[in-house]
């Protein structure tokens, strides 16, 4: 994970685990679901930038709207802002995560497979951070 993401991830991360369990969201399997199946699509269509964005056009759209779903789903649960913000960072086009690639191999109409392989690892450690806070919020409990 380079600098400036763990620089980002790790305080909330971390934050979240002072806070205690009243203030975050318990955890939710399809919001799991959701994330790990995101994640897999995203990283398969990073693989894709080498040809010309314009091919695979669909295939990015439709990967933002699995992502627009997953942030959308997190947005609407409560005590979860810390979940929300992290898709938020994943998704910005200003950024450096997932956003931000899609926005350069748009601009650039394809991407060499270095730059390809820099930007994978942090994409998908920034998934795994998004996944990993899910899998560790408490169990809700049963009736």
């Amino acid at each position: 994970m380079n600098a400036s993401l763990r620089s980002v991830l790790l305080p909330i991360f971390a934050s979240l685990l002072l806070a205690g369990c009243s203030t975050i969201a318990t955890y939710d399997k399809v919001a799991y679901d959701k994330a790990t199946g995101a994640k897999a699509e995203a990283l398969i269509l990073m693989d894709r930038a080498t040809d010309s964005y314009s091919a695979h056009s669909k295939e990015v759209e439709a990967v933002r709207l699995t992502i627009a779903k997953a942030y959308e789903y997190d947005r609407g649960r409560n005590l979860n802002a810390e979940t929300v913000k992290m898709w938020e960072i994943l998704r910005a086009p200003e950024g450096n995560l997932f956003g931000g690639f899609l926005r350069r191999w748009r601009e650039k109409g394809s991407l060499k497979p270095d730059a390809i392989a820099i930007k994978k690892p942090d994409i998908e450690q920034a998934f795994d951070e998004i996944i990993a806070l899910e899998i560790g919020k408490p169990k809700p409990k049963k009736d």
